[in-house]
């Protein structure tokens, strides 16, 4: 298959890393301040993107210490070498993604979440098409919440992937990198 002019799409949370972003800045924010918590439930009530913003102004990530996963990153690789062009599209925080593309260095591209737009699931999938097109891009993910995405991408790259995913893509084209037991 020749995929040297077909983008690929990598997903963060639980693809690239073997962690969540949300739920580490969570941790890390509400563990030092706990007397955040209705503040937190506020934040969440005002939208995902408005809650990860708030997040984000409260709690560094140590970026080159995240459990990169090394299977996703050599297909990276591989694809860069063939020629494709590799884009991080994420529902974390723009400044947690940016940082990430910057410390990794092969993204072409990056996009994230911001206070007013949470890019997941079908925003995702809408966002990806407005840029490629539908069917001009792969797309590696890792959750149900990334059907959407397979749904208009020409090929559905899953890591992680459970029975109910795989299940779930059958009338997909997809590729499997990997597989939770």
């Amino acid at each position: 298959m020749d995929n040297s002019n077909v983008p690929l799409i990598v997903d963060l949370d639980h693809t690239l890393i073997d962690t969540d972003l949300l739920f580490l800045s969570s941790l890390g924010v509400l563990s030092k301040r706990p007397w955040l918590i209705g503040h937190y439930l506020f934040w969440l009530f005002k939208g995902k993107g408005f809650l990860k913003d708030q997040l984000v102004r409260r709690f560094e990530i140590n970026i080159p210490e995240l459990p990169y996963n090394e299977s996703v990153i050599s297909y990276i690789m591989e694809r860069k070498k063939e020629g494709s062009k590799i884009f991080l599209a994420t529902a974390s925080h723009k400044n947690y993604a940016f940082a990430v593309a910057k410390h990794l260095k092969f993204f072409d591209d990056v996009m994230a979440t911001n206070k007013d737009f949470n890019l997941s699931s079908q925003n995702k999938a809408d966002t990806l098409v407005n840029r490629f097109g539908e069917k001009n891009f792969d797309y590696m993910g890792d959750h149900m919440r990334d059907l959407p995405v397979w749904e208009v991408s020409r090929l559905s790259i899953i890591v992680n992937a459970t029975n109910r995913i795989i299940t779930s893509t059958m009338h997909l084209k997809t590729f499997v990198l990997s597989s939770k037991a």
